[in-house]
């Protein structure tokens, strides 16, 4: 899309900017009382600049300012600035309101809850949190005493859950209460990015980047023709985890858990028939890198040409678009099949904002949430942040004319099979089973007898799934 077309990021972000606070405060009441000065903010990958004062109406009939002291401790976009534009236009709008802001900057977002846990342990966990669904902390957490039911606020606000697709708001409740509002949110590992300048060299039509017709079949074909030994190319990439494995199972119409997160379905004959195609590319034909084949990261090694195809999803295709250049790569994707009940192969996932249960100032803390959690919020958290976060409809629309690709990704958040979880909340035993389990079977330096790995890797996430709650 030409500059003519769009708007730039940087001047859009600032128009948002312009605009919100005072949109916000007139909407209060229609009588003008006062005109005060507001900061503008202008978010860039880089930093956040105050540019700005510009005047917004302020009405007699608003209500008494809030006042209140809130930490936000989080490990979304630490560094990106981001949270310190939310921070601060959240202030400029709310002078009477402080806010903390305290990253988490553990080694894995696992790392990240535990430091959580420990914060709320000793005191000290912040008023504004994140426990997200799809790492299966949520319920934990819930379960916990860690988080706070946003029901009554939201009541009491009117609050319309529309604004978000419903798939988002529907992971936000459990048991019948609402916990928290949509932060991030995408389709999992959903497709399989390609490098098109190997299919036009090798004369193989690109598929339509919207179309669910390739079959695994044809995927599989493609990835034995594209390994090259003398290049060191590599066909296809795949990682052995959980996200990677469910993305594998629900295109061959199988599934790694069931829904009620209560059993194994690996030794389904749909999931069987996964694994097998997967064990003979990568075991048995050895076309299929593991972790120090590439000589660096999967990322990279694409961006270099040196690899043809990665099963990944939606963030990955963006940033493969943005980085790759020719005459190394090119971008495109093929989506996974359509399975024999309708539905897309992939995993919805996503996450939350929650308040803490221990929280001083709950009502300050939900006005937070509103903000940024809303479209302005959204859309930053995706461009600034660098977070997949297409939970909003009006949000993917600003994406979409900010970069065509993101319309790549609407079937499967229409039409996608949730993400899920152990009923018992042990979502780090579950995924850390899946990996080890899953990485013994396909590993083509030391391989294991099929039927066993298969068996292996059932009776292991089986084991974690009959383990009590914690």
């Amino acid at each position: 899309m030409s500059k003519k077309q769009s708007i730039s990021r940087r001047d859009f972000i600032r128009v948002l900017a312009l605009s919100s606070g005072g949109a916000a405060l007139a909407a209060c009441a229609p009588e003008l009382a006062s005109t005060t000065p507001e900061p503008v903010i202008v978010m860039t990958p880089e930093r956040v600049i105050v540019k700005e004062t510009v005047q917004v109406q302020v009405t007699a009939a608003a209500p008494p300012p809030l006042q209140a002291k809130l930490v936000w401790t989080t490990f979304r976009a630490p560094g990106t600035g981001w949270n310190e534009e939310r921070i601060a236009t959240f202030l400029a709008l709310h002078p009477g309101v402080t806010i903390e802001f305290l990253p988490l900057l553990g080694a894995t977002q696992q790392d990240n809850y535990g430091k959580m846990y420990a914060l709320q342990a000793a005191g000290d966990l912040g008023d504004i949190i994140a426990f997200d669904p799809s790492h299966y902390q949520f319920m934990r957490a819930i379960n916990k005493g860690l988080i706070v039911p946003l029901d009554d606020l939201v009541a009491g606000d009117g609050l319309d859950l529309n604004q978000w697709f419903e798939q988002f708001i529907s992971i936000q409740y459990y048991q019948g209460k609402l916990y928290g509002l949509p932060s991030w949110g995408w389709a999992g590992y959903d497709t399989i990015k390609i490098n098109t300048l190997h299919f036009d060299a090798a004369g193989i039509a690109v598929p339509d980047p919207l179309s669910h017709n390739t079959s695994m079949q044809t995927i599989g074909e493609w990835a034995r023709s594209f390994r090259d030994e003398a290049t060191g190319r590599w066909g296809l990439s795949f990682n052995a985890d959980e996200i990677s494995f469910v993305g594998l199972m629900r295109a061959f119409n199988g599934d790694l858990i069931s829904a009620d997160g209560t059993k194994s379905l690996v030794l389904e004959s749909a999931s069987v028939e996964a694994l097998r195609w997967m064990y003979d590319l990568r075991v048995v034909d050895k076309v299929i890198p593991t972790g120090d084949s590439l000589g660096g990261t999967v990322d990279a090694a694409q961006i270099a040409g040196k690899l043809t195809m990665d099963l990944q999803g939606s963030f990955g295709m963006r940033n493969f678009m943005r980085d790759a250049k020719e005459p190394a790569a090119k971008a495109s994707q093929v989506l996974l099949p359509e399975r024999a009940d309708g539905k897309f192969a992939c995993q919805i996932r996503g996450g939350t904002w929650n308040i803490a249960k221990d929280s001083e100032s709950p009502e300050v803390a939900y006005q937070f949430l509103k903000h940024i959690a809303g479209m302005e919020g959204s859309f930053g958290f995706n461009l600034v942040g660098q977070q997949g976060a297409l939970v909003r409809p009006d949000t993917l629309e600003l994406l979409i004319a900010d970069n065509a690709v993101h319309e790549w990704f609407l079937p499967n958040l229409g039409n996608g099979i949730p993400a899920y979880g152990p009923s018992n909340s042990r979502g780090t035993e579950y995924t850390d089973a899946v990996k080890q389990w899953g990485s013994l079977l396909l590993d083509p330096k030391q391989p294991v007898e099929f039927e066993k790995g298969v068996q292996d890797l059932h009776d292991n996430i089986q084991l974690v799934l009959d383990t009590p709650a914690s």
